[in-house]
């Protein structure tokens, strides 16, 4: 339950960072990126990028999203990025623009893909991120009443703890006042 809230938020929060969290769809980046990941991209200045990165970008044929190896980068004019997937024999049919670059991949998680593609659904939110954290809130709430039930008790018997300590200054006197030293 704790690793759906985690990644519920991951999900939800995420983006407001500004790292983009991505379902891979397709084996193109096999055996590296196994269909079903999530892949973790932070944005970073198109510059920075190199060689053997692996990039998620909006794909210039589609403006899918598209997340492949960088096997060139290419400065005339303007900057572009030679892609290819691992597991495809060619590189891309197209140069990626600087402007289409989402970010650079930092890390993926293997089969993290399909529960964080469904947290971001209506649905998906309600089972991972509002039922999970309901279930927390009522345990929480549980315990505080089992406290406060507890503590009313002890006041009600009078057991509380000035209670305990002023029976057995009373016991003592009890022992004292018989003739005896407890």
């Amino acid at each position: 339950m704790g690793l759906a809230m985690l990644l519920g938020l991951a999900v939800l929060v995420g983006p407001h960072l500004g790292w983009q969290i991505d379902k891979v769809l397709s084996g193109s980046m096999s055996p590296a990126i196994q269909v079903g990941s999530a892949v973790i991209s932070q944005p970073v200045e198109p510059a920075s990028i190199e060689p053997g990165d692996v990039i998620t970008f909006h794909s210039p044929l589609d403006g899918r999203l598209t997340t492949h190896r960088v096997t060139d980068v290419r400065a005339g004019g303007t900057l572009q990025f030679q892609t290819q997937g691992d597991a495809n024999e060619d590189p891309d049919p197209y140069l990626v623009p600087a402007d289409s670059i989402v970010g650079k991949v930092r890390f993926h998680l293997p089969w993290v893909g399909y529960p964080a593609g469904f947290a971001k659904t209506p649905a998906g939110f309600f089972i991972l991120i509002a039922i999970p954290g309901l279930i927390i809130i009522a345990l929480e709430m549980r315990e505080v009443w089992v406290h406060l039930s507890e503590e009313e008790r002890k006041k009600k018997a009078g057991t509380g703890a000035g209670a305990v300590a002023g029976e057995a200054v009373s016991s003592k006197a009890a022992g004292v006042v018989a003739g005896g030293e407890e």
